[in-house]
């Protein structure tokens, strides 16, 4: 997809769908953010180009899997996206992260990735703090503490039996209990017994 220096990949067709997962998920904005401050101004203008498009709702951009990677993605460039932005700005990158993770955490009922999508939901309370964000980061370690046991064995395997799976999910609990630490708040306590089991698998099967 060309769309030039100053175009918008959210207003045309994606050449097919893996593409339109990718670039719905926002996989991308971290690479953006680390070529500076420049690559942070044209995030936040990708961000509100796709709330002005897909804001209010999509059934496949607001679909459990794409949702999940994109709530987890804009809660880590959630400071450097709104930092030297414009108060309405930053309102409505916020709100929008808000208001997805909140959709989010409502789904994570749902047996599959449940445990993925609380973590991710998780991350968005703490960039977001606040009565909104705490009321995000409760459910997020309830339901940790129900799900942790039962997805990752004593041997740090995930259920599924993917090591991708369990090097994924290694990776966002990591972020979990960094960002959870940030704000002087401790996880449950199977959070880093997980974490510890998770590693030692992933160096077994690397």
């Amino acid at each position: 997809m060309v769309v030039g220096q100053q175009g918008d990949p959210f207003d045309r067709p994606s050449p097919n769908r893996r593409f339109a997962v990718a670039l719905h998920r926002m996989g991308w904005m971290g690479d953006l953010l680390a070529t500076g401050d420049a690559g942070a101004k044209l995030g936040l203008r990708l961000a509100l180009d796709w709330r002005r498009i897909f804001g209010k709702w999509n059934g496949f951009s607001w679909g459990p899997d794409v949702l999940e990677r994109r709530v987890f993605n804009l809660a880590c460039a959630a400071r450097r996206l709104t930092y030297g932005a414009s108060d309405a700005e930053r309102v409505m990158v916020l709100d929008d992260l808000a208001r997805q993770a909140r959709h989010l955490a409502g789904i994570g009922q749902a047996p599959e990735r449940a445990l993925e999508r609380a973590v991710a939901a998780g991350v968005a309370g703490c960039a977001l703090g606040g009565e909104a964000g705490e009321r995000l980061i409760d459910q997020s370690v309830t339901r940790l503490k129900h799900d942790l046991a039962q997805v990752v064995s004593h041997e740090g395997v995930h259920a599924s039996r993917s090591p991708q799976a369990g090097l994924e999910l290694l990776f966002d609990l990591l972020t979990l209990d960094d960002a959870l630490h940030q704000r002087g708040q401790a996880g449950p306590d199977d959070l880093p017994r997980a974490i510890d089991r998770l590693s030692a698998a992933t160096r077994f099967f690397t």
